[in-house]
C-alpha cells in the first residue's frame, strides 16, 4: 500500500495534468468556433467555383485542355495530404495517414511513383516510412499559418501546376479531413487535377464570356488554390475539434483518477489513524497492567 506522501505527490501531479488538459481543451473550443466559421463561408465560395468549371466541361466537352481534363497516360502521381504539426489532437493525424498509406499501396499497385507533398509534420514523420526508392515527400513548413494561408494556398497551387505542366507528375489529389459537425469528421481523398466530375453542374444555359477557352485558363489555376485553400480550412477545424473531444476525454480520465486516488488516500490515512490508536490504546492496557 502507496504511503500518504506518494499518494499526496500522485493528486497533486493529477490535478496539474487536469488543469492543462481542460485549458487546452478551453483553447481548442474557442479556435474550433473561428475555424469552423472561415471554412463554412469559403466552403459555399469553393463549390460555386467547381460548378461552373463542371458547366464547362458538360457544354464543351471537345476543349484541349490537360490541366481541366488530366493525361490519358499516368505514370506518376501527387498526393497533397493535409494533417497537423501538432500532437494531443486524438487520433486525428493517424486516420489522415491511414488513408494516405492505403492511396499510395493501389498507386504503387498500378506501378505508378508517388510525390507526396505534407502539410504537417506529423505527416510526414509517418508517411515517409511507407514509401519505395522511386518515390518523393516533400514538407511545407509553416503552411497553417492564418494571416499567410491563402497566400501560401496560391503559391502551392502555382508549384503544382509548374510540376503538371512540366511533366513532372501527370496527377494530383488532395487528402484532408472534412469537418461535417464539432463531433464529426471525415477523411476524404478528392481529384484535383483532373477536376472531380462527379459534380451535378446546373441545367440552366449559360453564356461565356468572353469564350471558354479564356475562362478556362483564368479559372482552373484559380480553382486548385481554392480547393487547396479550403482543404487546410476543413483541416484545422477538424484537428480543433479532435484536440478538443481527446483534451476533454484527458479531462475525465484526470477527474476519474483523481477520485480514485482520493478515497485510497483518505482509507490510507484512516488506516494510519487506526493504527495509531490501536498502539496507543494496546500502550495503554499494558501499562495498566504493569
Amino acid at each position: 500500500m502507496s504511503n500518504l506522501k506518494e499518494l499526496r505527490n500522485k493528486v497533486e501531479v493529477v490535478k496539474s495534468t487536469r488543469k492543462v488538459t481542460s485549458s487546452m481543451k478551453l483553447v481548442a473550443g474557442v479556435k474550433l468556433k473561428k475555424a469552423e466559421q472561415k471554412a463554412a463561408e469559403s466552403r459555399e465560395y469553393a463549390s460555386e467555383v467547381e460548378l461552373i468549371l463542371a458547366k464547362i466541361r458538360q457544354e464543351l466537352s471537345s476543349i484541349n485542355c490537360e490541366l481541366f481534363f488530366g493525361r490519358k497516360i499516368i505514370q506518376t502521381e501527387m498526393l497533397v495530404v493535409f494533417a497537423s504539426d501538432k500532437g494531443l489532437c486524438g487520433n486525428f493525424n493517424y486516420v489522415v495517414c491511414k488513408k494516405t498509406a492505403e492511396i499510395v499501396a493501389d498507386i504503387h499497385r498500378r506501378d505508378r511513383k508517388v510525390r507526396i507533398i505534407c502539410i504537417g509534420i506529423k505527416a510526414f514523420d509517418a508517411i515517409g516510412q511507407r514509401l519505395t526508392r522511386n518515390d518523393d515527400i516533400e514538407l511545407v513548413e509553416d503552411f497553417y499559418r492564418s494571416d499567410k494561408l491563402l497566400v501560401n494556398a496560391q503559391k502551392l497551387a502555382q508549384r503544382i501546376i509548374a510540376n503538371f505542366t512540366s511533366g513532372n507528375v501527370d496527377r494530383v489529389s488532395t487528402v484532408y479531413t472534412k469537418c461535417l459537425s464539432t463531433m464529426n469528421r471525415l477523411v476524404e481523398a478528392r481529384s484535383l487535377i483532373p477536376l472531380d466530375f462527379n459534380l451535378k453542374a446546373s441545367s440552366r444555359e449559360t453564356i461565356f464570356e468572353p469564350n471558354p477557352e479564356a475562362i478556362l485558363e483564368a479559372i482552373v489555376p484559380h480553382n486548385i488554390g481554392i480547393q487547396l485553400y479550403q482543404a487546410a480550412l476543413e483541416s484545422m477545424a477538424s484537428e480543433y475539434g479532435s484536440r478538443m473531444a481527446a483534451m476533454d476525454n484527458a479531462t475525465r480520465n484526470a477527474d476519474d483518477l483523481l477520485s480514485d486516488l482520493t478515497i485510497a488516500y483518505n482509507r490510507t490515512r484512516q488506516y494510519n489513524i487506526t493504527q495509531e490508536l490501536v498502539e496507543v490504546v494496546s500502550g495503554a492496557a499494558a501499562i495498566a497492567k504493569g
